[in-house]
């Protein structure tokens, strides 16, 4: 998938140097997405390692055979539980013994052939799948532990749990570049199912991706790269179609708002900003999971966490107003600031994680572009209104150690100006973190850093 880039360097330049309250500068000038090197994976001889239709996944399986005795325990000797199997089977204890022996012989046997090396991929799952379905047969209704049923289990288990992920990894990979994820009108659930998606496979892939499937190698497994390199570009094509999903949504916000200060009051504005903070959050975990990012993905993101810093700045500059048929508690007013910090400290987390990746995709024409500069603006003006609010919070005069409230510690003045103070202090030790060092010895950092250092000494004492 191509999209070509529709803006003049010069304008994308303007776009993270000047802040606007008019929308349309804002997003309709921010948001260009592209990638001028994707890889079309269809014209790539990948092979398809299918999941066999009657066959389950192997690592379910075998964490049933390995909770058997734990969930539903019973007292039972080996004895008395081959009695109770005999009998739920309709045979004699004798009959069940016999097939019981048979079912351990072929288990042993199977067990070798999986210790053969430089065995094909569909060698392996055919064996394991033998070797977890005869094991699952033994362990008939699961409740002793399947050690006491085979003991000679303890000494194989920890190379199936390999193989099984091994087998089902291949194969969801296999599944997950064959299909297309549907999206629908909802963006933020959307990113949220993606979201999901990527945690099941971080779960079930480990580091296979970013190391190369290195482990899998080391075992004598057979590791086919361009799968691997295909599922990795498949969860980087995912990041882009997430961009692009962004971008459609900022046009649609252009339409209905002409500035921030209209846009924090509809609800286009909230859901668009959330669905940027999911989807900052999704691309910059799902890119440290692959290992790898673009240039001009991590310059896109940085444009949209410009975006959501003009939201928040917006936000904050009218925290103490009064909504219609609403009331403006401290409380309330308090929950919003740290949410707003907290969300923010995110922001920066993921733009930090993209920016540590390789970038394996170049674009010369945005080296000069894609310092954290273009950000500092926004951030140290998020900053300095965060500030004034603590300020305010601290010359309040309720705010005092000896202040105490019964209830909700929320409720408690002192408390609260503790929890804002430090929500603060996260975002700006995040900042700095993500400025590097050039950037943190600036005079106005040198002197944030002051006043944060005081305001730290003062939270500590209280």
């Amino acid at each position: 998938m191509k999209r070509k880039r529709s803006f003049s360097d010069s304008a994308q330049e303007r776009k993270q140097q000047k802040l606007s309250s008019n929308l349309a500068n804002d997003i309709a000038r921010s948001l260009s997405v592209s990638m001028e090197d994707d890889v079309d994976m269809s014209s790539l001889p990948i092979n398809i390692y299918s999941k066999p239709i009657d066959q389950e996944n192997p690592v379910p399986t075998l964490r049933r055979i390995s909770l058997s005795g734990t969930l539903n325990h019973t007292s039972s000797s080996l004895s008395q539980w081959l009695e109770k199997q005999a009998q739920a089977n309709h045979i004699s204890v004798a009959e069940f013994k016999i097939l019981f022996h048979e079912k351990q012989k072929l288990l042993r046997q199977h067990l070798d052939l999986l210790q053969i090396p430089n065995q094909p991929f569909d060698s392996i799952r055919e064996n394991l799948s033998k070797v977890l379905r005869l094991a699952d047969d033994l362990s008939g209704d699961h409740t002793i532990p399947f050690s006491e049923i085979f003991p000679e289990w303890t000494l194989y288990e920890n190379k199936i749990n390999k193989l099984a992920t091994y087998v089902q990894s291949i194969e969801d990979m296999s599944f997950s570049i064959s299909n297309v994820i549907p999206q629908t009108n909802d963006l933020l659930q959307d990113i949220k199912g993606l979201q999901s998606t990527l945690d099941s496979k971080i779960a079930l892939y480990g580091d296979a991706l970013i190391q190369n499937g290195l482990e899998w190698k080391a075992m004598g497994m057979p590791v086919d790269d361009q799968l691997l390199n295909a599922t990795s570009q498949w969860i980087h094509n995912l990041c882009i179609g997430v961009l692009d999903a962004l971008d459609k949504e900022c046009k649609k916000a252009q339409q209905q708002a002409q500035n921030m200060q209209d846009l924090i009051h509809l609800p286009i504005g909230q859901n668009l900003m959330s669905s940027i903070l999911v989807g900052l959050e999704f691309i910059s975990e799902a890119s440290a999971f692959i290992g790898f990012t673009a240039q001009k993905l991590l310059y896109d993101c940085r444009i949209l966490a410009t975006i959501y810093g003009q939201w928040v700045s917006e936000n904050l500059e009218h925290i103490h107003d009064k909504p219609p048929d609403k009331k403006t508690t401290p409380k309330r007013i308090a929950i919003r600031y740290m949410q707003w910090m907290d969300n923010m400290t995110r922001i920066i987390s993921s733009l930090y994680s993209l920016g540590e990746l390789e970038m394996r995709y170049r674009d010369p024409s945005l080296l000069s572009k894609l310092s954290v500069e273009g950000l500092s603006a926004i951030f140290v003006e998020v900053t300095i209104k965060a500030l004034g609010i603590i300020e305010m919070e601290r010359k309040n005069p309720s705010v005092s150690v000896n202040s105490k409230i019964a209830g909700n510690i929320m409720t408690n003045p002192h408390t609260t100006f503790i929890y804002m103070g430090e929500s603060l202090l996260n975002y700006a030790n995040k900042i700095i973190e993500l400025a590097g060092r050039e950037w943190s010895d600036g005079n106005r950092i040198q002197a944030l850093h002051l006043y944060l250092k005081d305001l730290e000494n003062s939270l500590e004492s209280s």
